[in-house]
């Protein structure tokens, strides 16, 4: 059964794929900068942001393009990736790591000059609205890193994933104490909020909130967010359905195994009775007419 379109609340969606890259595109990039920041507390700050082309290509003609939801370029040549996720698909880690591979293979040199080349620092930085591991709950930040199995040490400091799972992230507004649990709490609840809790009094959260009320969007902006949001929509409802129709098949599928495998039963008793009864004396055409089997198949046994 396909959900209705939702009616609008104040405030934006966030994570539908415009307002995403609205709140956080170039346009207002110290958002995207002041989530990194918090992301990277204590290990790295970063000033400001060069957005890239999200589309990248193969090395070679023909090799598949990926895109991402938005790259940007630290003033040190950092790389920072990050993708939205909303639904889960095949081969989530393997896209993952062919998009980072993808983007360090495009610096790397061509000839003899690859030897002299030094790799810039890439971060991976996924938003997911799902679980990486079903019966992982504790933890709603997973960050990953290429490590000595031996020692624990970090093998390559140059490539890190950082993965938000937002499922996992079941704070209220009582229990929210860092900048950290701010951000999931905006990226969860932004939408159901009917105004700016006492807990986002940061700067960057209240630029947020202004920004995303629907209030304050031009109708150009307006009438693109609901598009939007109406796309994703029709895509869920097209993948539930698509959902629904292979579970009834592999329901219909399991009701004709099941009743194929109870009639073999049933016929394998009638012909173990079939067997005792002959056993006994009694003659082939009286088994057949009272078993309902075929006097050719009774005569055989």
């Amino acid at each position: 059964m396909q959900r209705k379109f939702p009616s609008p609340g104040r405030y934006m969606e966030i994570l539908s794929d415009w307002s995403f890259k609205f709140v956080f595109g170039e346009k207002n990039k110290e958002n995207l900068i002041a989530l990194i920041n918090d992301l990277l507390a204590g290990e790295k700050h970063v000033k400001d942001l060069a957005y890239m082309p999200t589309e990248q290509l193969g090395e070679r003609k023909g090799k598949r393009k990926i895109v991402l939801d938005l790259k940007c370029l630290g003033e040190n040549g950092e790389v920072f990736l990050i993708e939205m996720q909303r639904l889960e698909h095949k081969n989530f880690r393997d896209r993952t790591v062919f998009s980072t591979a993808r983007v360090i293979s495009n610096f790397y040199a061509q000839g003899e000059d690859y030897k002299d080349t030094a790799l810039p620092e890439v971060y991976f930085i996924g938003i997911l609205e799902f679980r990486m591991d079903a019966e992982e709950t504790a933890h709603y930040i997973r960050r990953v890193e290429l490590t000595d199995r031996n020692t624990g040490e970090v093998f390559y400091k140059k490539l890190k994933y950082i993965f938000l799972e937002l499922p996992n992230f079941v704070k209220d507004g009582s229990e929210i104490v860092t900048d950290l649990d701010c951000w999931f709490w905006l990226f969860k609840y932004l939408s159901e909020a009917d105004q700016i809790p006492r807990f986002m009094n940061r700067r960057v959260f209240k630029r947020i909130f202004k920004i995303t009320e629907l209030a304050n969007l031009s109708e150009e902006e307006l009438m693109a967010y609901n598009a939007s949001l109406q796309a994703e929509w029709d895509w869920r409802n097209a993948v539930e359905l698509a959902e629904e129709r292979a579970a009834a098949k592999a329901a219909d599928v399991a009701d004709k195994k099941a009743r194929k495998e109870e009639r073999a039963k049933a016929d394998a008793k009638l012909i173990e009775s079939a067997k005792a009864l002959k056993k006994s004396g009694v003659v082939n055409s009286v088994i057949a007419e009272s078993l309902g089997l075929p006097l050719d198949v009774v005569e055989k046994l």
